[in-house]
C-alpha cells in the first residue's frame, strides 16, 4: 500500500475541509449548518494567517488520496493566528454569525490551557475513518516532532479529554501538564467534558 506524506497547499482546501471539520465539529454548533463550517474551514485553510493554515500543514495520501492532515506552527504566533482565523470565519460566514463567533472565542480562551512560547503547536491532527488504524495519524504526528526537533523546539497540544488519540499521543511521549474541566453552559458552545495541555518536551 502507498503512503505519502507531503506538505499541504492552499489548492488542498476542498479535500483538507473535511478532514479538518472532522476534528472541531463544534464550529457547527456556532455556524449553524455543516455547509457554512466547511465553507469556512475551507476559507481559513487557504488564507495564510489562520490557524489552520495550509501554509502550516501536512498531508497525508493514500493510494492517491487525502487520507489525514496535521497542521502545527511555532506557540509564539498562537495569537496572532488566533486573531487572523476569527477574522476570516466572520468574513466567510457573514454578519450573523458575528455574536456566536466571539462567544465561542471567548470559551476556548478560557478552556484551553495556556501554551508556552517554545513549542510548536499542533493545532489539528485528523485522519479520515476510512484510513484510520493505518499508521496514518501517527506518520504525521512523527514529522510534525522531527520538524520540531530540527528547530529546537518541543511540542504542544489541546486535546479532549474524552478524546481517542490521547492514547496515540501518549505513546509518542506527550504528557498531561495542564486540564481544565467545562461547565454545562460552556458545553452549549463546545461540546467536551473538558480540555488537555498535552505536551512533549525538546530533546
Amino acid at each position: 500500500m502507498t503512503r505519502v506524506l507531503r506538505r499541504a497547499a492552499p489548492e488542498d482546501a476542498p479535500v483538507a475541509a473535511p478532514l479538518i471539520y472532522q476534528a472541531i465539529p463544534s464550529i457547527e454548533v456556532v455556524l449553524g449548518d455543516r455547509r457554512t463550517a466547511l465553507r469556512a474551514i475551507e476559507a481559513c485553510y487557504a488564507a495564510p494567517r489562520t490557524e489552520l493554515s495550509s501554509r502550516f500543514g501536512l498531508v497525508a495520501e493514500w493510494q492517491g488520496e487525502a487520507a489525514g492532515v496535521a497542521i502545527a506552527f511555532p506557540s509564539r504566533l498562537f495569537g496572532s493566528l488566533k486573531l487572523g482565523t476569527g477574522v476570516v470565519l466572520a468574513r466567510t460566514a457573514g454578519p450573523r454569525h458575528a455574536t456566536e463567533l466571539v462567544r465561542r472565542a471567548r470559551v476556548l480562551d478560557r478552556i484551553l490551557p495556556k501554551v508556552g512560547p517554545d513549542d510548536l503547536y499542533v493545532s489539528i491532527l485528523s485522519v479520515g475513518e476510512p484510513h484510520r488504524r493505518r499508521g496514518v495519524g501517527s506518520a504525521l504526528m512523527e514529522r510534525v516532532l522531527a520538524g520540531a526537533e530540527r528547530l529546537g523546539l518541543g511540542v504542544a497540544l489541546h486535546t479532549a479529554m474524552d478524546e481517542p488519540t490521547r492514547g496515540l499521543y501518549e505513546g509518542l511521549g506527550f504528557r498531561v501538564v495542564s486540564a481544565r474541566e467545562t461547565s454545562p453552559i460552556e458545553r452549549k458552545v463546545v461540546p467536551v467534558s473538558g480540555m488537555l495541555l498535552m505536551e512533549r518536551p525538546r530533546g
